[in-house]
């Protein structure tokens, strides 16, 4: 998501003429690194560098514009759109078959209809609303990843070179010209902007106030402003005023870098005026590049690393967070720097042949054969039937023995157990099949993704707040223990938390009265009924979530789940405990390695050589009767 490059002087063809600025490429070029440092989960106010690109778009979109004013006295406001067009749409009209192509081979069966959803929405450039309609929180996007969850911050700048031009036609037209009338409707509509910001902000979940256009549109406000400002009075020749200037540029780069630092996304300071701080102190980096060769700060800027990163920067963003998702750690069994090191080498990699090949190219030739209208109606339709026929739904056909009944051939005084639950169960159940030889036990997997036991007896709702595309965990509880005959069935609920029910006309939470009560009620019928079925029955305890799942909510969240499942089992003698959470999570600290790999890849499911000495407890741990 990069503002638009600088236009170059030297070219007829253009326009607007308004000067390369070295600065504003490392201010560009900052600004992406932060962002991919957030989403690789080491930098925890990464993510303003998005208000960052926001503020430097409207410095840069309306310094456009009002040079071109300048020069023809109107604005051609159908070559604008064309420019941007040629700018925006070749990179992203490239990314998305290849999100139909990830959607199609690796994403599993219930990401499909968001992954559809959010393609669409992607480019129609209206996916934030999408995100904020769908009742989405945006901070779960490590949680339950989206390859185009980062396509929120595209759709606000596109609509904004929509909407801008013309507004910026219709304000310079009536004033005859006047930059002083144009600023004092920039700042009008940023107090606008602020005041919905702050208002919405109150909120218990900031993803509307974070990705609204009409909240977010403060930081681009604020850009256009600054071009107002200095398209009026322009830079300054005396040396005093510039160190000055630097000076207060040195003072905004620290203040930026603390809030990059130790600023969470979703810390209410933020939206009672903390994203305003931190775009004045943008305003006064950008006002120090403006002044070139003369600002210290500016010199610092166009450190050439910084620059270079910067004129590639769209691509970097564009292609780094779907990079992320595929190379996920529990997918190539990779984490730590090293996992960083090969989504980073992918991402300039991938973006480098986007800048060269694609992008400059068709932005300064123009499109193909010469028939740009053609080209774009073809690859947009060939965009929609590549999501389309990517994302359909397809039926998992499992295999082998999850299919068959015990087999004859296991041997006398084998134990036999059922594993039953969600995603994590499903997990867990997998690598306990994986080192069952030699234990004494022959483990069934037979846990249902996305799910909730509480589905269809109350109104839920998943993590993305959509239903549940597995439905009622323990629709099948019953039937797979008269079929198995288990001598143990372990069930593990590892979400079950993250459900939320309507319960008296009111959605309502973990923690909350309503929910516990319909919840606890809920697992104690089906324990009893598992347990009336014979066979011993095993409880799981859930461990707190780890890496990008991690935090204090959360963490409070399963506290409140484990003591439902403490209740359920406290005077059952037929149903017992499995305490998963005390075995890795002592003392709430949660152990995250095993024999040098990653316990939960993905911070919450099992999975990989990591697992194996977890599974094999857990056998360990429920094939034995209790005494």
């Amino acid at each position: 998501m990069s503002p638009p490059a600088l236009e170059q002087t030297s070219n007829p063809l253009r326009r607007a003429t308004i000067p390369h600025l070295p600065a504003l490429d490392g201010l560009r070029g900052l600004a992406v690194l932060g962002v991919l440092l957030f989403h690789d989960g080491r930098l925890d106010g990464g993510y303003l560098g998005v208000d960052l690109f926001f503020v430097l778009s409207g410095y840069l979109i309306h310094s456009l514009l009002l040079a071109e004013w300048a020069k023809a006295g109107t604005i051609d406001l159908k070559a604008f759109w064309v420019r941007r067009a040629r700018r925006l749409f070749p990179a992203l009209l490239a990314l998305l078959p290849v999100v139909a192509a990830y959607a199609q081979k690796l994403a599993k069966p219930e990401e499909l209809d968001r992954i559809r959803k959010d393609g669409l929405a992607t480019l129609a450039y209206v996916a934030n609303w999408r995100a904020i309609f769908s009742g989405r929180s945006y901070w779960d996007m490590f949680q339950v990843p989206s390859p185009l969850e980062h396509t929120w911050s595209l759709a606000i700048e596109e609509q904004f070179y929509v909407v801008w031009p013309l507004l910026a036609f219709g304000v310079l037209y009536l004033s005859r010209g006047s930059r002083r009338v144009m600023l004092a409707v920039s700042l009008g509509l940023v107090v606008v902007s602020g005041a919905a910001m702050v208002w919405l902000g109150n909120r218990t979940d900031t993803s509307r106030a974070y990705m609204g256009t009409d909240t977010r549109g403060v930081a681009i406000l604020l850009g256009a402003s600054l071009a107002c400002l200095m398209a009026e009075r322009g830079t300054s020749k005396n040396k005093q005023v510039v160190r000055a200037l630097d000076g207060l540029g040195v003072l905004a780069a620290i203040g930026l870098a603390l809030a990059w630092v130790k600023l969470d996304g979703q810390n209410p300071l933020l939206y009672r005026g903390g994203f305003f701080g931190t775009e004045l102190c943008v305003l006064v980096l950008i006002a120090c590049a403006a002044h070139g060769e003369q600002s210290l700060v500016a010199r610092a800027l166009a450190f050439r690393p910084f620059a270079w990163v910067g004129l590639v920067s769209y691509g970097l963003y564009l292609w780094h967070w779907p990079i992320y998702v595929v190379l996920r750690p529990e997918r190539i069994g990779l984490s730590g720097i090293g996992l960083s090191a090969l989504r980073y080498t992918a991402t300039f990699a991938v973006a480098l042949i986007s800048y060269h090949f694609l992008e400059q190219p068709i932005r300064k030739r123009g499109a193909p054969f010469r028939r740009p209208a053609v080209m774009l109606s073809s690859s947009v339709a060939l965009c929609i039937g590549a999501l389309l026929v990517g994302t359909q739904s397809r039926r998992v056909m499992q295999i082998g023995l999850q299919l068959l009944p015990w087999p004859e051939t296991v041997a006398p005084g084998t134990v036999k157990i059922l594993i039953v639950g969600d995603s994590v169960a499903q997990a867990l159940g997998e690598r306990m099949k994986a080192v069952q030889s030699g234990t004494g036990a022959f483990v069934i997997e037979r846990g249902t993704p996305d799910c909730s036991i509480m589905e269809g007896t109350l109104p839920t709702r998943s993590l993305t707040n959509v239903p549940h595309d597995g439905g009622d965990c323990d629709a099948r509880w019953g039937s797979d223990v008269d079929e198995m005959h288990p001598d143990v069935t372990l069930v593990v609920l590892g979400g079950g938390y993250f459900a939320r029910v309507e319960v008296e006309g009111r959605w309502q939470h973990i923690c909350e009265p309503g929910w516990d009560a319909a919840y606890a009620k809920e697992l104690g019928g089906k324990l009893a009924m598992l347990a009336d079925k014979g066979g011993r029955v095993y409880v799981a305890r859930v461990p707190y979530p780890v890496g990008g799942w991690q935090k204090p909510t959360l963490n409070a969240q399963v506290d409140c789940y484990n003591t439902l499942i403490e209740k359920a089992v406290q005077g059952e003698p037929r149903i017992h405990l499995l305490d998963l959470a005390a075995h890795l999570c002592p003392g709430g600290q949660c152990t995250l390695m095993s024999e040098g790999e990653p316990i939960r890849p993905d911070g919450m499911h099992f999975g990989g050589p990591g697992a194996k000495e977890i599974a094999r407890w857990v056998i360990d741990q429920v094939k034995e009767p209790r005494r």
